[in-house]
């Protein structure tokens, strides 16, 4: 397997980095610059000048969507919380909920389990085992620990940092791997434009910042290998804060934290099942890239401001 490399947030469908700013603007206006020796400067640069407006607005847009995202998740909170207390046994559904809604997905007969069992055992690490890009952070050692999750939360935040956090909830069961009783991955969103208002392309990623995961003893920590020490593919390396020296890897954090955030905190259930695989959702290896067509346009950037973009 390889290794593991606050609103509303997309990519581009495409897999790789494109260049920075500045090599976007050298690459991009260099060949055709002979051609505006042709042009009155004074008309390009009216132009320029309702290009500024115009990506002011946008900021002013998103930042009022940025808002709405807000109210929405709040007024949703409840319907993931009654989801948690489903999946860990903390609440046992009536007859008349367990009757399905709609017609249009196909039923699946009820898993049988003992008497004795509650909730729906090692629902978070199947559902994350459903998605290719994270089911190749998961390693064999990952599995026991990733058993023991019993929730995933999105935490908006608006002051004073605008942002989301990815909160990753364990059961008692977890203590004999570490303390922790929360795992969290924190990402910073920029909405205003920098200096340069007249390249500003929306709201950007300028960091994340991972957690310290308190393992009960070196043995037991899964990034390192128990027998030489050294460090090894483990789904626990994305809670390490990336360095701003791998842009690919950083690239990387983005797009699995996003996709926990739109995709699989959500809609948990329909990748659990594989309902959201169905011919009826037409989905194919590239619908694991984001579609901007569907979304807000989400770039990403470094602290240094230049950046680069997913």
């Amino acid at each position: 397997m390889s290794d593991s490399s606050e609103e509303i947030i997309t990519t581009s469908t495409e897999s790789s980095l494109s260049l920075d700013r500045s090599d976007q603007k050298e690459s991009l206006s260099s060949p055709n610059k002979h051609n505006l020796f042709n042009v009155d400067n004074d008309h390009i640069n009216v132009l320029k000048n309702l290009q500024i407006s115009y990506n002011q607005l946008e900021s002013r847009y998103l930042k009022s969507l940025n808002e709405l995202e807000y109210k929405f998740h709040q007024q949703c909170s409840y319907l993931f919380e009654k989801r948690s207390n489903i999946i860990n046994g903390k609440y046992e559904p009536t007859g008349d909920e367990c009757q399905l809604k709609t017609d249009s997905i196909e039923i699946i007969e009820r898993q049988s389990f003992s008497d004795d069992t509650l909730g729906i055992p090692s629902f978070w690490l199947h559902t994350l085992k459903q998605v290719p890009m994270i089911a190749d952070m998961i390693e064999d050692w990952d599995e026991p620990i990733l058993k023991c999750l019993s929730d995933i939360k999105l935490q908006l935040h608006m002051q004073p940092t605008t942002g989301f956090t990815l909160e990753f909830h364990f059961n008692e069961k977890s203590k004999q791997f570490f303390h922790n009783k929360i795992l969290t991955k924190f990402y910073e969103l920029q909405i205003d434009p920098d200096d340069d208002l007249l390249f500003y392309e929306g709201a950007a990623i300028i960091r994340s910042i991972g957690c310290q995961i308190d393992w009960i003893d070196t043995l037991i920590n899964v990034t390192k290998s128990s027998q030489t020490g050294e460090s090894q593919s483990s789904f626990f390396d994305f809670f390490t804060t990336p360095t701003n020296t791998d842009d690919w890897k950083l690239a990387a954090d983005f797009q699995i934290g996003h996709y926990i955030r739109e995709n699989i905190i959500p809609k948990a259930i329909l990748y659990n099942t594989g309902d959201i695989f169905n011919d009826e959702y037409e989905l194919s290896d590239n619908d694991y890239d984001y579609d901007d067509s569907d979304e807000q346009e989400y770039s990403f950037k470094e602290e240094t401001g230049d950046g680069e973009h997913l």
